[in-house]
């Protein structure tokens, strides 16, 4: 059984188009997935973590949607029942010394795993025992039902639930808004409507250009990916904090400015448009559930050198405002900005933004180090490589930064066949040099910044 199929949610649309342009004959092999860990230091039993799951997998509406259809505006189901995906491995019959390779294993392998749409689940959670009373709980869900937020909301539902099972704990409460009523469009009036598409015609064209940083000379590999940490110092932290409060603005705002600063100082461009996500958790409830939420929305600037950080902050803050009131789905954005957009389908998000900067979920990971990580995005079966289609996938290896959920520390991500190294660390310098500048003097000009 199962209830009527419907299109997606708005919230979806953005990485539909993003899963469908990379890998159209089969979005979920390309491994685009939320995933997060925890540790449970306890003897755990299987059984009563099976049935749990089950408890979360009835709970939440997301972890039951397959697709019905893969085109274009694909429909999805979301089935009254379920099989929770559930995979218990018991390593503590092997060596020590394999123990750890054999978890990096799995753990890498779910990270990046495929699912099938149509059947479902497009979920997975993966129960490690270390030692007899220490385990590894890990959650992984296809991007198009969840976003980060959820994978701390099924970890917490998950142990709330194996507690109620074992008697350790009371059952989970009801949930206060169901996934329907938190996903359901606007009611907008066909003026407003039009003055909405008015507001994105008029931000994003003409349609942002590539990355305008360097480029690596040698082949690239389409589907590399790096990613270069900054940690922030703690004291360096709580200024900006207190900065940020007698600014009137959010600590994430101040960071989206920096960088934004900081962009305009190393290319001289005047124009810029920076790609962000807003958690899309506005109504009462909607934080407790599993589900892909996130709105982007797309920040567009102009700052010259005579420009002070203190006014290319307060231009931010306005963009940022004026974005978020004019919130939209990615097919409505893309209509209004893009008139062959229908016959270019899929034509990905990548293209209504300079570069990306967003927020990370909360995590319990420690902050990130100057070490540069290296992995492999899945290559879709058969990819032939046009010219359009090389240009697509390195706008998806432009670089981008996230920030720490507790903004102890940055992350760019980036491919490393085509954006050397040395230029990121460039970047990431530079970065700290426009936060330290606007502690030591917010008046000053954009063309004054000192950033190495």
């Amino acid at each position: 059984m199962s209830r009527e199929a419907s299109r997606l949610a708005r919230s979806q649309e953005t990485l539909w188009e993003f899963v469908s342009c990379f890998a159209p004959s089969n979005p979920g092999m390309l491994g685009y997935n939320v995933f997060e860990t925890t540790s449970w230091d306890e003897t755990v039993d299987v059984n009563a973590f099976r049935r749990a799951a089950g408890d979360v997998t009835a709970r939440h509406d997301a972890l039951r949607i397959v697709f019905e259809t893969l085109d274009i505006e694909p429909r999805i189901r979301i089935l009254d029942g379920i099989d929770p995906p559930v995979q218990f491995t018991d390593l503590t019959a092997e060596p020590a010394s394999r123990r750890d390779l054999l978890r990096s294993s799995i753990l890498g392998y779910e990270r990046g795993r495929a699912f099938d749409l149509c059947d479902g689940p497009l979920w997975s959670v993966v129960l490690l025992r270390t030692a007899p009373d220490r385990h590894v709980v890990a959650v992984t869900l296809f991007h198009l039902i969840a976003d980060g937020w959820s994978t701390g909301v099924l970890l917490r539902d998950l142990r709330a639930a194996y507690l109620a099972r074992t008697g350790a704990g009371p059952a989970l409460p009801p949930l206060k808004l169901s996934y329907a009523a938190a996903t359901a469009d606007p009611l907008l009036d066909p003026a407003d409507r039009r003055r909405r598409d008015e507001f994105w015609r008029r931000t994003l064209t003409p349609l942002p250009d590539e990355w305008p940083f360097e480029r690596s000379a040698q082949r690239p590999d389409v589907t590399a990916e790096a990613t270069l940490g900054l940690p922030i110092e703690p004291g360096l932290i709580g200024r900006l904090h207190a900065f940020a409060r007698a600014q009137r603005i959010t600590p994430f705002l101040l960071y989206l400015a920096a960088y934004r600063i900081l962009l305009g100082a190393r290319t001289g461009r005047p124009r810029l448009v920076l790609g962000t996500a807003t958690a899309g958790r506005d109504e009462p409830g909607a934080e407790d559930l599993v589900g892909q939420f996130t709105h982007n929305v797309y920040v567009a600037t102009t700052m010259g050198p005579d420009t002070t950080l203190l006014d290319g902050i307060g231009r931010v803050r306005s963009a940022m405002y004026e974005a978020v009131r004019h919130t939209a789905s990615f097919t409505e954005i893309a209509r209004a900005v893009h008139p062959g957009f229908d016959a270019a389908r899929p034509w990905p998000f990548l293209l209504l933004y300079h570069s990306w900067f967003q927020s990370a979920a909360p995590t319990n990971d420690p902050p990130p180090d100057r070490r540069e990580h290296r992995s492999r995005a899945r290559k879709p079966a058969g990819l032939v490589l046009d010219e359009h289609a090389t240009r697509l996938w390195a706008k998806r290896g432009e670089p981008g930064l996230v920030v720490r959920h507790d903004r102890r520390g940055a992350s760019m991500n980036y491919n490393p066949t085509i954006y050397p190294r040395a230029a990121m660390l460039e970047t990431l310098e530079g970065y700290t040099a426009v936060l330290n500048a606007l502690l030591a003097d917010p008046g000053q000009r954009i063309g004054d910044l000192k950033l190495s």
